[in-house]
């Protein structure tokens, strides 16, 4: 499904017509419909500024609003809205904050994930992974005892 389909179904999902949207945005009717149907190739401040008026970050536009909600949400839970969870995982907070704060990085693994290539998806996880072991601080064992204990033999 394109991209194109997900914005429809975010406005049905937030209760609004393309019309109010288009009203809220400042975006004039016949570009959201050409958007819509997939005759436009939007940029992405467009779809920043569509996703920034449907209420949530511009990569979510990739997604069914019902498969980020089966993740926002425990299923146990009365409240299934989007918005202002009771409860939520610090690791999920984690991510929406960065994708916040590094839309790119974030826009492109979206992308890669969606675009399902296990290869590239290997790739990018070894990419990672090694980046992560670059990003950790080297440790030393002793360094975190009082002094006066034990110090390493000096060669």
């Amino acid at each position: 499904m394109s991209l194109n389909h997900h914005i429809d179904q975010w406005c049905r999902f937030r209760g609004i017509t393309l019309l109010q949207l288009a009203e809220k945005t400042g975006v004039q009717i016949n570009t959201l419909q050409c958007v819509q149907s997939g005759t436009l190739d939007a940029s992405v401040s467009l779809f920043e500024t569509i996703a920034g008026h449907l209420n949530i970050p511009t990569a979510w536009l990739h997604y069914d609003p019902r498969v980020i909600q089966r993740l926002w949400n425990d299923p146990d839970e009365d409240n299934q809205e989007l918005t202002d969870p009771p409860s939520s995982d610090p690791l999920f907070q984690r991510i929406i904050q960065a994708c916040r704060e590094y839309q790119d990085i974030f826009v492109l693994l979206t992308s890669i994930l969606h675009h399902g290539d296990p290869k590239l998806i290997r790739a990018a996880q070894v990419s990672l992974q090694s980046l992560l072991k670059q990003a950790r601080p080297t440790t030393v064992p002793w360094g975190s005892r009082p002094p006066g204990h034990f110090e390493p033999p000096s060669d």
